[in-house]
Order: structure tokens, then C-alpha cells, then sequence
């Protein structure tokens, strides 16, 4: 496959993987409803800082984390589908106006909204599968190496694009979730969605040892 296939399948299959909903784009437009569009964009910076971290892991460090602990992505897909499990029962539990939240935009809050992107990112099982398992195959190890400066322009930029179109339209959605109903809604939907992705990973994982 040459240099123009390779990139071109990336771009596609990464705007296409980012534009459809899931934990990190459906958080950050309730980080944007909730908090502000400030704290929107340091969400974002959080969301592409793990998408980073997962394609430098995929670069230099997967061969060598196989090695040394055999069963890395088995542990990686296990503390994930916990955290993921925890966000699924906080959106399922909670009760209130999400627009009554107060945005102080302190220091702290900031902190938080960068958090909670980063941790969303490292826990979202379609970020793991493509960073760890779809790219090598796209480009391979040693074209991967070759590449990592523009993968990581294009990847910053892929997401910030459509990071920011999420956080433009959100503000569309405020009438229409300013219905407590409608709310509760979309956060049991989310819950589910969340809890789903969570326990598909683990029975994956689990279903060759059961065999």
C-alpha cells in the first residue's frame, strides 16, 4: 500500500470514527451545554491529547509493552471497561437541570474539563481498537515510525475540526434539552451506549478463555 492509500484510508476512517457519537463527541457536547464553550475547548484539548498518546503508543511502545507484560491490552481493555461502567452509572444516577450546573470557570474547573476529556479518550474502547489495532494495519510498524509527524498534524487537526463543529452545534440543541425529560433521555441513552461498549469489550475478551 503506498504513502497516498495509507493516508487517505487514515483520514477517512478517523473523521468518520470521530464524527459518529460516542463517549468522547457526546461529552463534549454536554461539557459545552453545561460549562460554557470555553471549557468546551478544553475538553477537546484533553479528547486530542489521548488520541495522541494512543497513536505514539501504537508507534514506539505497543511491541514493547506486548513483550513485557503479555497480556497489556487485556488489562488496558479491563481498566477502561471500569471507568466506562463508573461514567455509565454517574450519567445513569444523575438528577437535575444539567443547565442548572454553575460555570465558575476557575482554574480548577479548567482542570477538570481537560481531565475529563483525557480520561474519556483513554477509556473509550473504539479509541483503543483503532489506535492499537486498525492504524499498524494500516501503515505498519516501520512506516508508522516514518510517518509520525504528519500523523500527529492530521490527527490534531481531523479532531479539532469536527471537535469544534460538535461544540458549534450543541448550542442548537439548548431549547430542545431545556426539556427535563428530553434530558434524562439522552443521558440514560448515553448511559446505556456507554455501559454496552463497556461489557461487549470485557465479553470479548473473556469469550476465547471461556472457549
Amino acid at each position: 500500500m503506498d504513502y497516498l492509500t495509507q493516508f487517505t484510508t487514515y483520514i477517512f476512517t478517523l473523521a468518520l470514527a470521530a464524527i459518529l457519537p460516542g463517549p468522547g463527541m457526546t461529552g463534549l457536547m454536554f461539557k459545552t451545554l453545561t460549562h460554557g464553550h470555553r471549557n468546551g475547548l478544553i475538553m477537546l484539548l484533553g479528547l486530542i491529547t489521548g488520541d495522541i498518546i494512543f497513536l505514539l503508543i501504537s508507534i514506539f511502545l505497543i511491541s514493547s509493552l506486548t513483550q513485557i507484560v503479555p497480556n497489556f491490552s487485556f488489562y488496558l481493555v479491563m481498566l477502561s471497561s471500569i471507568y466506562l461502567l463508573y461514567l455509565a452509572h454517574n450519567f445513569w444516577s444523575f438528577k437535575g437541570d444539567l443547565f442548572q450546573i454553575k460555570n465558575k470557570n476557575s482554574l480548577g474547573e479548567t482542570f477538570f474539563a481537560y481531565k475529563d476529556g483525557l480520561l474519556i479518550t483513554l477509556s473509550n474502547p473504539k479509541t483503543i481498537s483503532f489506535y492499537l489495532a486498525f492504524v499498524p494495519a494500516i501503515f505498519g510498524a516501520s512506516s508508522l515510525k516514518e510517518q509520525t509527524f504528519y500523523l500527529i498534524i492530521i490527527t490534531i487537526l481531523i479532531l479539532a475540526i469536527i471537535g469544534s463543529l460538535y461544540i458549534f452545534f450543541s448550542w442548537g440543541l439548548k431549547k430542545i434539552l431545556r426539556n427535563l425529560k428530553i434530558q434524562n433521555a439522552l443521558l440514560k441513552g448515553l448511559s446505556l451506549t456507554m455501559c454496552i461498549l463497556a461489557l461487549s469489550m470485557i465479553y470479548r475478551e473473556f469469550t476465547p478463555h471461556l472457549i
